[in-house]
């Protein structure tokens, strides 16, 4: 018998199997690769086909077998590539294979399933029909044919209430039966196309030369590419549909349909431009072509100065791959940096790009597969999902902004996607390339050692000098009695700089318009009721009233007009967000145009490239905004920036905390001065004789790296090791805490004292109670982490519910 092993798409952590299924003779073309449906506890779920082979009777064992129903598509959705990758990744990460899978499909799943209810025909009537409601379910199913839960809600609206039940009993006692019905998701988008079917001949003119309009559309389908026009082309040209009716009920054309695949992107317009590389680029380029030509992984880390040209790094090695006829993935860590880099590229493929982020509709992510499938583009650009399209030769794989924290996944599968970059080079053979200013320790780590290839460009385009920074300590500015978010010299630096009609970006790193709400009576400060984190206040606008969030849990409050303590009407807002700062900014310079980019103001699909675009027209002097403003952008009228609350990270309980500040300086100072003058950069701190912001302000990457990996070994910290984190989740706080405990215990007898295995713990998260649930955390530090995993395989914790493991965590939050 031909059986199939399938991992069925649900996304259940105990369902982490493989289940076997016969194949029936009219799906025997099924190979490894195809999606299918398959029934699975009573429904119909999609699956996805691991093997295929023959198993006798006797390696059935008398089992019988579910068959396999339908296949998905029309070819095979995972190719060898897909499936070798997805199998080390959940190997690696600790996951079930068809949650890795789910990753290479847009929307994790390509179909919705929908339950259908039918009427069953009987001999003699149920008991249940003779009450009126039952009665008229059944009627309406029996009149219409199989019909969803929504549909009969709508045809019969007085039983709303009761259907659910109904529909229920009903089925329980097979007076209905479910069906299951699953359609692909994505949206697919048609054209009309005229064909001309026949040969314009002389004889043909002469029937039709009374019929003007008709030998008109007969001209112009001849001359047209292939002898075919669009519908909407032919209404351009005024022809109209009654003509082209008339024509294809003559037999001399016929109406076809073709897929319309969008391009979210596609009127993205650049021109390109001449440009002589520097040596230093050059040199970075040269370095590649070897491993390129050679058809061989190779890693490389392009550390260049911000300025210094890494783009068009990327773009000359795009060209080498193209030529090869192999594709490239370009990554960039923020879908904000997407609309830039998308322009950069086009100006050198116009036709050769598709756009992958989680942004874009389903069906827009769908046509830019099926465009990558049939070969119609080379190059992918966008979010780390992007690395998941199924590309079947890839040959280059960039990682713009390699450091960015934005590259870790936050939900299981908690995958790195500089992890998955490396596996999918070595699968392909091809060419990693990380680029940065200020790269990850554990990145320069590897270079130094040699796994790496380090390659560095420490100048900007034409020689521009990096921007000239000003550190202000703020607790002066506090004794000099300023008690406002920005300091004298910041406001000095923003009126200057739009007296020049010049534009500047100031970065906070905080949306919101206050940190917290207290009560100046009793000291309570109004907290999340799921997470008892303080909530924070977001300004009203266009008249709505303001509100109280909670950045964690999601959830919102109104602002109360008393005390929920004490009833105290002294109510204060303390601390400042990116809201309050806008504010502040209209009453300092009230002739400055301010716009904002947060969170709050980018939750729709072109939000950041529409706002990005806009400061790029002038139509703005200020963009304001979190760390999303600090990363990648080369806006030519840029001169200045302002950098509030620099060091607040500093204050989190996280080893990588002093990096996170030495980047943020480095990478939004390198906003400044990029095009035409030296750029001016006003960084403000509470800490200014810390190495991390020393380091920053003077742009010395191997000063601070130098300092951190020293404390780093001291510490057992990566890249000296590899960090675990197992976060243990319950409502019962002691069974939580209990959980993690077991957990150390076992850990210390497996690996009894090796100094090579370090665990700490239990201790609270640092949101200890998120939604209601308790959150323990549990960290190892590894110099074996293959040993580990082994061990938590052992442990059964991938197969927990209650424990989210996470594997080289970026936080520790």
């Amino acid at each position: 018998m031909l059986t199939a092993s399938v991992f069925v798409n649900i996304p259940v952590k105990s369902i982490a199997k493989a289940y076997t299924y016969s194949v029936p003779a009219e799906l025997s073309f099924l190979e490894t690769g195809w999606r299918v449906f398959v029934p699975f506890g009573g429904r119909k779920v999609e699956g996805f086909v691991l093997a295929v082979g023959e198993k006798s009777e006797a390696e059935l064992d008398g089992i019988k077998l579910k068959s396999i129903q339908a296949a998905v598509d029309e070819e095979s959705w995972f190719t060898p590539a897909m499936i070798k990758a997805a199998r080390w990744l959940a190997d690696f990460y600790l996951c079930s294979l068809a949650e890795m899978m789910r990753l290479f499909m847009p929307g994790k799943s390509g179909l919705k399933i929908s339950v259908l209810y039918e009427a069953v025909a009987e001999e003699r009537e149920h008991l249940l029909l003779q009450m009126p409601m039952y009665r008229a379910v059944y009627q309406y199913l029996q009149a219409e044919g199989p019909q969803g839960r929504s549909a009969i809600a709508r045809a019969l609206p007085e039983l709303k209430e009761e259907l659910p039940a109904i529909l229920d009993k009903l089925t329980q006692y097979k007076v209905l039966r479910k069906d299951y019905a699953a359609q692909k998701r994505d949206n697919a988008r048609y054209e009309k196309l005229v064909v001309l079917t026949c040969q314009l001949t002389g004889q043909i003119r002469d029937d039709y030369k009374r019929k003007k309009a008709q030998l008109h559309l007969l001209e112009l389908l001849a001359k047209a590419p292939a002898q075919t026009m669009t519908m909407a082309a032919l209404k351009a040209a005024k022809v109209t549909p009654a003509t082209v009716k008339n024509l294809t009920e003559a037999g001399l054309a016929e109406i076809r349909q073709r897929r319309v695949l969008r391009d979210s992107y596609g009127d993205v317009q650049a021109e390109r431009r001449q440009v002589e590389l520097t040596d230093e680029q050059s040199a970075a380029v040269r370095a590649m072509e070897p491993a390129l030509a050679g058809h061989n992984y190779q890693g490389f880390l392009l550390k260049g100065v911000t300025g210094s040209g890494k783009t068009q790094v990327y773009i000359e090695m795009a060209e080498r791959v193209r030529k090869l006829g192999r594709q490239v993935i370009v990554l960039v860590p923020e879908i904000a940096l997407t609309g830039q880099v998308v322009m950069a590229f086009k100006a050198y493929f116009p036709a050769d790009i598709v756009v992958m982020h989680s942004r874009l509709s389903l069906s827009e992510r769908n046509d830019a597969i099926l465009r990558v499938r049939r070969g119609g583009a080379g190059i992918i650009i966008g979010a780390r999902s992007a690395l998941f399209t199924p590309a079947e030769d890839i040959g280059l794989i960039i990682m713009d902004e390699e450091q960015d924290m934005s590259y870790k996944q936050d939900e299981s599968p908690r995958y790195h996607a500089r992890v998955v970059a490396e596996e999918l080079a070595h699968i392909h053979q091809a060419v990693l390339l990380l680029g940065s200013a200020t790269p990850s320790l554990e990145s320069y780590y590897r270079a130094r050692k040699g796994e790496f290839t380090l390659l560095t460009m420490t100048k900007r385009i034409g020689d521009l000098p990096l921007p000239l920074v000003k550190c202000v300590d703020m607790r002066q500015e506090l004794r000099l009695g300023n008690r406002h978010i920005m300091s004298r010299p910041l406001q000095q630096l923003i009126e200057q700089t739009i007296a020049k009609k010049q534009q500047l970006i100031i970065m906070l790193n905080r949306r919101g318009f206050s940190t917290f709400v207290m009560c100046r009576s009793c000291g309570e400060v109004i907290k999340c009721k799921l997470c008892g984190l303080p909530l924070v206040y977001h300004q009203g606008q266009g008249g709505r009233p303001g509100k109280l969030a909670c950045h964690h849990c999601d959830v919102a409050e109104p602002i109360p007009d008393t005390c929920p303590k004490c009833g105290s009407r002294y109510i204060k807002y303390f601390g400042s967000g990116t809201e309050k700062l806008e504010q502040e900014l209209h009453q300092i310079v009230p002739s400055a145009r301010v716009i904002r980019m947060d969170r709050d103001t980018t939750n729709t699909k072109f939000a950041h490239q529409e706002i990005l675009a806009k400061f790029r027209r002038r139509e703005y002097d200020i963009l304001l905004g979190t760390q999303m403003v600090a990363k990648g952008h080369d806006i030519p009228n840029v001169t200045a920036v302002g950098i509030i609350s620099a060091d607040s990270s500093l204050n989190l309980p996280d080893f990588r905390a002093a990096e996170r500040c030495f980047m943020l300086i480095t990478q939004t100072a390198g906003r400044a001065g990029r095009h035409t003058e030296q750029g001016r950069v006003v960084i403000q701190t509470y800490n200014p004789s810390h190495y991390a912001v020393t380091c920053g302000i003077d742009q010395d990457y191997e000063g601070f790296a130098e300092q951190e990996l020293m404390m780093r070994r001291q510490l057992f910290y990566p890249p000296y090791s590899r960090l675990v984190k197992l976060l243990y989740q319950n409502e019962d706080e002691q069974a939580a805490r209990d959980g993690a405990a077991q957990l150390i215990a076992a850990f210390a007898q497996h690996f009894r004292g090796d100094k090579r295995q370090q665990v700490i713990g239990p201790s609270p998260a640092v949101i200890a109670r998120l939604r209601g649930v308790y959150r323990f955390v549990v960290l190892i530090k590894t110099a074996d982490l293959s040993s580990v995993q082994s061990f938590l395989r052992e442990q059964g914790l991938h197969l927990r519910t209650d424990v989210a493991i996470d594997i080289d965590p970026i936080t520790m939050l």
